[in-house]
């Protein structure tokens, strides 16, 4: 067997045009691989339904703002209640546990379900609310309708996907300094919420709680504050249409601040 090797001699000339060539074709390559980068090398997203960069699940955790379902604590009731304001109408509340501490669902869905001694549904109530984080909250439907006592107020909550919110600070943005009683025909409470921060709140709903000696929750109520200027006190009022069979030992007032909104 004869095995031929052919040397190829190229001249300066040949030489040069072929690493300019080389050099040109190299440039191209890498302007088209720069431009399509991010088609053919994309960076992990929190969209992109895989488990990638830092997420402790696909598309949750670490910097994703959803959070993992195995790193909440859904959210429970903890009791509800009607109470009759009237002869023929109601406020339905529910008290809310989130124990989680720097997490919460967008919105919150509940729906409250009155039920006859016969266990036939009286009323069917529903609507969504904001979420604080760590601790509990009144949920509060006034005004309610109903054409006999229920025996039962059943409430429910659906408690979706948890997103990533800033943990409450040592200084809570919102406080509640005092709080007063005053009987009569039309009973009324007021209380002295302050806020504490360098931010302005809007829309803020704010509820509250009337116990009695044996710490069972008699009356409720719910006002809405439209705008509370950074740094601003106001007092706010609540009122009830028929009067009280004794004064409350425990007055509760609950704001509700949204955990979504730029400051805590």
């Amino acid at each position: 067997m004869v095995i031929r090797v052919i040397i190829v001699y190229m001249n300066w000339y040949t030489q040069r045009r072929f690493m300019y060539g080389g050099a040109v074709l190299f440039f191209i390559t890498a302007l088209a691989l720069y431009t399509l980068r991010d088609s053919l090398f994309p960076a992990p997203t929190c969209f992109d339904s895989v488990k990638n960069g830092n997420e402790n699940g696909i598309d949750c955790g670490g910097t994703c703002s959803l959070k993992c379902s195995q790193d909440v604590v859904p959210l429970s009731v903890s009791w509800s209640r009607a109470l009759k304001t009237s002869s023929t109408t109601y406020d339905f509340v529910a008290m809310i546990s989130n124990k989680n501490i720097d997490s919460s669902p967008r919105a919150l869905p509940y729906t409250f379900t009155a039920l006859s001694n016969e266990g036939t549904v009286l009323a069917v109530v529903s609507g969504t609310t904001s979420a604080p984080v760590d601790g509990e909250f009144p949920v509060v439907r006034q005004n309610i309708v109903l054409s006999e006592t229920p025996k039962e107020l059943v409430a429910s909550i659906t408690d979706g996907p948890h997103f990533t919110v800033k943990e409450l600070p040592t200084s809570p943005t919102l406080k509640i300094t005092s709080t007063r009683y005053e009987a009569g025909s039309i009973p009324r409470v007021y209380a002295v919420i302050s806020n504490t921060k360098r931010v302005t709140i809007s829309n803020l709903p704010v509820r509250v709680l009337l116990y009695d000696i044996n710490g069972n929750s008699f009356a409720t109520g719910e006002t809405l504050i439209p705008f509370l200027d950074k740094e601003q006190t106001k007092e706010i009022s609540f009122t009830w249409n028929t009067p009280f069979a004794s004064a409350p030992t425990r007055i509760l007032v609950y704001p509700i601040f949204d955990p979504f909104t730029s400051s805590q």
